[in-house]
């Protein structure tokens, strides 16, 4: 095994398993402990039980054996992409819509956007009037339009660094109209 990278005990384990060694597969599973911590995090970015993908170990350390070449990368990197394929095929199904409840609420939304004069109508178009001539354009485009950090950059001709900038002038903006409010 001439791989060109230090050989893992992880490694040396799996191929005395894949050999048929006795207790080799016990030590193995004794060894991938480490990766639970990693294993569970995945298993929340999956939105998966935690648990569950640890009762998955012993099954993804079967299957990564069985195609694991020590040539090609450590073991623990197979047994970690044969958990993600096990807790992928686990993942729940999004909650879905029928097409007449998501028109029907969007039309109801709708309504209640399309009423006259309401008080947060009033502020906005107060805030908006009394807002800085630099900082008019980047506030339509992030909140009006609600246009990404990086697409209202964009569109402004700004660099990520400037974009930034922006933003914070808007959170500041805000925030000292959050302090007039609250003084009234």
């Amino acid at each position: 095994m001439n791989t060109g990278y230090a050989v893992h005990p992880i490694d040396h384990l799996a191929a005395r398993a894949q050999a048929g060694e006795t207790g080799a597969a016990g030590d193995l599973l004794t060894a991938m402990r480490p990766y639970c911590a990693h294993i569970r995090r995945l298993a929340r970015a999956l939105r998966t039980d935690p648990d569950e993908a640890m009762s998955l170990l012993g099954l993804a350390i079967t299957l990564a054996l069985r195609n694991w070449d020590p040539e090609r990368g450590h073991f623990s990197t197979w047994t970690l992409w044969q958990v993600r394929g096990l807790l992928s095929a686990h993942r729940p199904e999004p909650p879905t819509e029928s097409w007449d409840d998501l028109c029907e609420r969007q039309a109801q939304e709708t309504a209640e956007e399309e009423e006259e004069d309401t008080p947060e109508k009033e502020l906005a178009q107060q805030i908006l009037a009394e807002t800085p001539d630099f900082l008019r354009q980047w506030l339509q485009l992030r909140i009006l339009c609600d246009r990404s950090q990086h697409q209202a950059a964009v569109m402004l001709g700004l660099t990520h660094r400037q974009a930034i900038h922006m933003d914070i002038h808007l959170r500041r903006y805000f925030q000292s109209w959050e302090k007039v409010q609250v003084t009234v």
